[in-house]
């Protein structure tokens, strides 16, 4: 794993390219700190630029950027290429090659030499990105992989000249580029708590799709420009395709399909030269993962888990459970406010881009465990959104059937009568029946019960800040749904296109590498997303539960017990600790002076809703959240742009 950054059409002099491209790879130095490259043509004004962390290939003949054997190719990447060996073997078959060493990197560069970009891309099983130029035919390449496991930036200056790299932090190294915010993207930042792709934080930044390949070409006047933007892989297409042709099998023989698969893509993404362990939450993704590589070990597997003081978000205990049935070499550790609140002035270097999922923190705090004794982790990454495991989406679809029921006018005055009513008043009266936070529930629900479009129903479900509340004038998201698809299977490829590349992998990504951490999600693997679309409903959801296949599967290795439980997530306690330990850092970051009322955030909205949240009237975390994560960035970014 590593960090990539490079200039395209540099407008300065050469000297002035190398300071900057030096200046960008040693800002990304937490992403690879092994080693570092270059690869400059002050001719072609390109200059590349890698920091390596040393997963494949230990020696020098690993280092990177790289030249294939012809010199017509010349790669920076960032990324694992999981079934490289068979790939080499295909080159082999095709010209004698005399390998410079074993890396992945030099196995991508020959196969674009032999094969070229697209087959290559078809061929490979992995996470990545990277760029490769072509020196004979000047194209330049930028490529993410299918499911966005890895980050890529563009950054366009007004067609002048282009850079690109791992995060956003880097483009602050070039001389005479002046951030600006992008209002959109803010706006749909605090919508979601994270940043949609293609938009970036910053105007004139742009994230490469996932499955996307951008081609950069010479105009006639010498300057580069996006000459075409094309998908080797489209998971739009691959839901519907394979959603038309079903699995040919009943539910056991997918049982068996499907854990024969896992055990194959396992294989290849054991592939390490260091130390390797499994994230091990507790939950059905991660439990899967290391009873299959446990079965496949001949010794004890690392396994890591975290836990908090407050039990309503913690799972290590099953965690540790499930760790002494499959009989791990784990290691648990446990979350205090304190730990938190050292680390929050840290996120926004950690995540680059404002990023308001809460679980950031405990994310950041167990991959800092684990780097101590591992380089590389699993994970369980990708079950939720593939196998239908998020309750949402069966709560979604049921509630909007009941709803509809009724009609839209009686629903209309349903919702304003339960706004006039005391959430708190209902919160008192739910305790009576042991029902947490009814008022706060119901109050949510006066958003969604009027909708008439299922679109909307669940696009404003997943809101943290509706349109045009906490940012006047802004832009809504809208979820795209396709009529070929039905309601879960519509949600279950939004959080594919969206949630997932832009919250799950970004917070994986980034709380790794800030450690210099590879993860891997297994259940990510292309052939795997395919064969989980294949599936019909009911091998996913059975009697209100989802991730029946996965379910089946695990209990060949691990009782019922200590698997059928309600899902919990992985958040932290943001409730209590913002009263409690974090409230001064609160109070400071939404003051009148940091969040004055005029300013680009309703200030008196924001301390309005803080009070309630401090009184105990109302929970207000979500909403909370992603405003102070944007404070914090504000307040950490300006010492940097």
């Amino acid at each position: 794993m590593c960090g990539i950054s490079g200039l395209i059409g540099w407008p300065g002099s050469g000297h002035n390219g190398q300071l900057t491209i030096k200046k960008m790879i040693r800002s990304l130095h937490h992403r690879g700190p092994d080693d570092s490259g270059l690869w400059i043509n002050n001719k072609k004004k390109i200059y590349f630029g890698h920091n390596r962390l040393s997963i494949l290939d230990l020696s020098k003949s690993g280092s990177q950027p790289m030249t294939s054997l012809c010199e017509r190719y010349v790669i920076t990447f960032n990324g694992e290429i999981y079934n490289h060996l068979l790939i080499r073997q295909l080159i082999e078959k095709k010209s004698k090659i005399i390998w410079r060493g074993t890396s992945d990197t030099e196995t991508l560069v020959e196969s674009v030499s032999s094969f070229g970009l697209e087959k290559t891309l078809q061929l490979a099983r992995g996470m990545f990105s990277f760029c490769i130029f072509d020196n004979k035919d000047e194209n330049i390449f930028l490529v993410r992989d299918r499911l966005g496991e890895k980050p890529l930036y563009l950054l366009n200056v007004e067609s002048k000249f282009f850079a690109f790299a791992s995060e956003i932090s880097a483009f602050y190294k070039i001389k005479d580029y002046s951030p600006k915010i992008n209002l959109d993207a803010l706006a749909c930042y605090f919508k979601r708590g994270w940043i949609a792709s293609p938009l970036s934080i910053l105007e004139n930044v742009s994230k490469v799709l996932p499955g996307t390949i951008v081609n950069l070409k010479k105009n006639k006047y010498g300057n580069y420009f996006i000459n075409k933007t094309s998908n080797y892989w489209d998971c739009s297409l691959v839901s519907i395709e394979k959603q038309k042709n079903h699995f040919e099998g009943n539910f056991e023989q997918s049982v068996s399909s499907l854990e024969k698969l896992l055990f194959e893509v396992l294989e290849g993404q054991s592939l390490s030269d260091v130390p390797l362990g499994v994230f091990l939450s507790g939950g059905i993704d991660s439990s899967l993962i290391t009873a299959l590589m446990q079965k496949n070990s001949r010794k004890k597997i690392k396994t890591f888990s975290i836990g908090f003081s407050d039990k309503n978000y913690d799972e290590s205990y099953f965690a540790g459970k499930i760790a002494a049935h499959l009989n791990t070499d784990h290691l648990k550790l446990e979350a205090t406010p304190l730990d938190a609140i050292n680390l929050i002035e840290k996120m926004p270097f950690v995540y680059s881009e404002p990023f308001a999922d809460s679980s950031q923190i405990p994310t950041t705090l167990l991959c800092n465990l684990v780097r101590q004794h591992v380089k590389v982790a699993l994970t369980g990454d990708g079950g939720d959104e593939l196998f239908s495991g998020y309750t949402r989406y069966l709560f979604a679809q049921n509630s909007f059937r009941s709803l509809n029921k009724y009609p839209q006018r009686f629903r209309k005055y349903f919702a304003q009568f339960l706004k006039m009513t005391s959430p708190n008043f209902i919160n008192k009266l739910g305790e009576a029946f042991k029902i947490k936070r009814l008022g706060d529930k119901l109050h949510k629900a006066t958003e969604i019960i009027h909708l008439n479009r299922f679109e909307d129903f669940y696009e404003t479900l997943t809101t943290y800040w509706p349109d045009n509340t906490i940012i006047k004038n802004s832009k809504s998201y809208i979820y795209n749904f396709n009529d070929k698809l039905d309601n879960i299977e519509n949600m279950m490829l939004a959080d594919q296109l969206n949630y997932l590349p832009n919250d799950i992998l970004v917070k994986g990504d980034r709380a790794s590498m800030s450690v210099g951490l590879e993860t891997r999600a297994p259940l990510l693997d292309h052939k795997v997303v395919e064969f989980a679309w294949s599936l019909p409903r009911s091998f996913r959801i059975e009697k209100n539960n989802g991730k029946r296949i996965l379910r089946q599967i695990l209990y060949k290795h691990v009782p019922k017990k200590l698997i059928d439980r309600p899902k919990q997530g992985f958040g932290m306690p943001v409730n209590d600790w913002l009263r409690g330990p974090l409230r001064e850092w609160t109070e400071d970051l939404i003051s009148t002076n940091n969040l004055p009322s005029d300013g680009l955030l309703d200030g008196n909205l924001v301390r309005r809703i803080w009070h309630e949240h401090l009184t105990g009237s109302r929970n207000w975390e979500y909403k909370l959240w992603p405003v102070l994560m944007w404070q914090q960035w504000q307040k950490s970014m300006k010492t940097r742009v």
